[in-house]
C-alpha cells in the first residue's frame, strides 16, 4: 500500500467514525503520515486522532482505538497499534509493499511525479545555485552533478562535504558519488541476473519478508510522497536526504539478499521477486537523481 492509499484509508476510517456519530467528517483535516521515530512502531505514524478528537466529541485515545478498528479491516494493513495519548502506529502488509515495488519496476522510465512537481524541484535547485555564487567554482572543480546535489542538500560551502577534493573522490563519503554508485550497483545486479537467466517475476512477485527487504520496500513506497513534499515546500533537501537513506538501505539489502544464486543453487521464484525489487530501486534512485538534474550512470 502506498502512503497515498493509506491516507485515503485513514480519511475513510475517519469519515465512518464521524458518520456513526451523526457528524459530517468532510471538514476534518487531511491525515498526515510520518515515519516513526523509534523502531518497532510500525511503518507509519499518524496524529489524526489527536487533531480530530474535539471535533468528534471524544478523547484522542478513544478515537484512535476506533480508527484502528476501522483500519484493521483492510487487507493492506498488517497491524495497527495505539500508543501514548492517541498516536496511530500502522504496519503495512508486506504483500502490498511488494506489489508497490512491482508497480514501480513495471513503470520503467515513466515512473516519477507529475511534470509540475518535477519542474518545481528542478527550479528550486537552480534557484539555490543562482543565489549562492560561492558554489559556482565547484562546477569547474567537481562537475555539475556535485554542484546540483550539494546545492539541493543545502550544505554550506564551508562544510566538509563541500570540499572539492571530496566531491571529486570516488568514495562513500562523497554524497553524490555514493548515491550514483549504488544506482550503478543496482544496474550491475540486474545485468548479472540477466546473464544467469533469472526470470522476471512479472506483476505478481512473491511477498518479500526479509527485514532488509521490507525496509527497502517501505522506503521505495515513500518516494513519490517525498517528492510531493519537496516540491510543495520548496525543499529539495528532502530528495537528497531521501536518496542517501534509500541508497544505504539498498546496500544492506544487496549484501543480505541474493538476486543471482551461486552455481550450486537453483534459480527460484524468490530470486525473480528480488530482481523486481532491484529494478524498482533502479527506477527510484534514477528518478530522484534526475529530479535534481544529476546524472544516473549505469556503470561506474
Amino acid at each position: 500500500m502506498t502512503p497515498e492509499l493509506l491516507q485515503t484509508a485513514l480519511s475513510r476510517a475517519l469519515a465512518n467514525v464521524a458518520a456513526a456519530r451523526g457528524i459530517d467528517g468532510n471538514s476534518a483535516p487531511d491525515p498526515e503520515l510520518r515515519r516513526p521515530k523509534h523502531a518497532g512502531r510500525g511503518d507509519w505514524s499518524s496524529t489524526i486522532a489527536l487533531r480530530c478528537a474535539r471535533m468528534l466529541g471524544t478523547d484522542p485515545r478513544s478515537l484512535a482505538d476506533e480508527l484502528a478498528d476501522e483500519l484493521r479491516s483492510s487487507t493492506a494493513v498488517a497491524a495497527v497499534d495505539v500508543s501514548g495519548p492517541g498516536f496511530l502506529n500502522i504496519t503495512v502488509s508486506a504483500q502490498r509493499l511488494t506489489r508497490t515495488a512491482a508497480d514501480i519496476a513495471a513503470a520503467g522510465r515513466t515512473f516519477g511525479p507529475d511534470a509540475e512537481t518535477a519542474t518545481r524541484i528542478e527550479v528550486a535547485v537552480t534557484e539555490r545555485i543562482a543565489s549562492r555564487p560561492e558554489l559556482q567554482s565547484l562546477c569547474r572543480q567537481a562537475g555539475s552533478d556535485a554542484l546540483r546535489f550539494l546545492a539541493a542538500s543545502g550544505a554550506p560551502a564551508s562544510s566538509p562535504q563541500a570540499q572539492p577534493s571530496l566531491l571529486r573522490a570516488a568514495a562513500p563519503d562523497n554524497p553524490v558519488y555514493f548515491v550514483q554508485s549504488v544506482h550503478a550497483a543496482a544496474c550491475r545486479i540486474e545485468r548479472r541476473a540477466a546473464s544467469a537467466q533469472v526470470p522476471d517475476a512479472g506483476p505478481e512477485p512473491l511477498t518479500l519478508t526479509d527485514p532488509a527487504e521490507t525496509a527497502l520496500l517501505s522506503a521505495l513506497a515513500d518516494f513519490l510522497p517525498t517528492a510531493e513534499r519537496s516540491a510543495s515546500r520548496g525543499e529539495p533537501r528532502r530528495i537528497t536526504d531521501y536518496l542517501t537513506a534509500a541508497a544505504r538501505l539498498f546496500v544492506v539489502w544487496m549484501r543480505t539478499c541474493t538476486v543471482t544464486p551461486t552455481v550450486d543453487e537453483d534459480i527460484t521464484s524468490l530470486h525473480g521477486s528480488r530482481l523486481v525489487l532491484d529494478r524498482a530501486a533502479i527506477n527510484v534512485l534514477a528518478t530522484g537523481l534526475r529530479l535534481l538534474g544529476v546524472s544516473a550512470p549505469e556503470r561506474m
